[in-house]
């Protein structure tokens, strides 16, 4: 394949988007209404109308519904810069999004909920769905699986890190709002991670958190460049 950074390359990964974009869309729509129907039943069934903010939908593994569907906004547009946001979505699909399903489904207690079996189900078809995802953009070619590409990943991770933690401080007075694990009032409620916040403080915890986080998704990026199906 001819780098997309040519013209050749850029037209070809374009028609790619024509081509093979519109499942990551209805994946994004699925979740969507997966998300409805589980803030809906939790709110209402659940929790008897008092709504936690536990469950706010703004995980990491929350973000594909959102990026997938930022990308059905964007993927018939073609200009460069929009050609390049492209890119990046679909590469944080595959590259965190494989990563968190991956994670979730390995220690899936977090996806438990004794007594609503609807509910458990929801959450692994969830994190299933991710990971179907992120293979099926990796098998139509649709990411960047240069290095280059997985830079392009870091502002979103970014500024999706900035609004988890300006949601966490919103929420507070609220109760335990804890997106993307990093609240800054408690020690992680992650494994490991409870224990190295105890010992080095909840700050630099938090970064060697994220720090990890972005590293596992680059290995899961160079894992998925090792074999393109689109690479002469």
């Amino acid at each position: 394949m001819e780098s997309e950074n040519s013209e050749s390359g850029m037209r070809e990964a374009l028609a790619r988007d024509q081509r093979y974009g519109k499942p990551v869309v209805v994946a994004g729509i699925v979740l969507i209404a997966m998300e409805l129907w589980k803030q809906l039943t939790l709110w209402l069934l659940v929790e008897g109308g008092q709504y936690n903010v536990w469950y706010f939908p703004f995980q990491l593994c929350s973000l594909p519904m959102y990026l997938a569907l930022l990308y059905g906004m964007l993927r018939k547009r073609t200009g460069r810069r929009a050609f390049i946001i492209k890119r990046a979505l679909l590469t944080f699909l595959q590259d965190y999004g494989f990563l968190g399903g991956a994670l979730a489904l390995i220690v899936h207690e977090g996806l438990l909920h004794p007594g609503h079996p609807l509910l458990t189900a929801h959450g692994f078809i969830w994190h299933i769905v991710m990971l179907l995802t992120a293979l099926y953009i990796h098998a139509t070619g649709l990411s960047d699986r240069s290095c280059r590409g997985f830079r392009r990943t870091l502002p979103i991770f970014g500024i999706a890190v900035v609004l988890a933690e300006l949601i966490n401080i919103a929420l507070h007075r609220y109760g335990d709002c804890d997106m993307f694990y990093i609240t800054p009032y408690h020690l992680s409620s992650q494994p490991v991670f409870r224990s190295i916040d105890a010992v080095i403080g909840r700050p630099v915890g938090i970064l060697l958190y994220l720090g990890c986080v972005v590293l596992g998704a680059f290995l899961v990026h160079l894992l998925f460049s090792l074999r393109s199906p689109f690479r002469k």
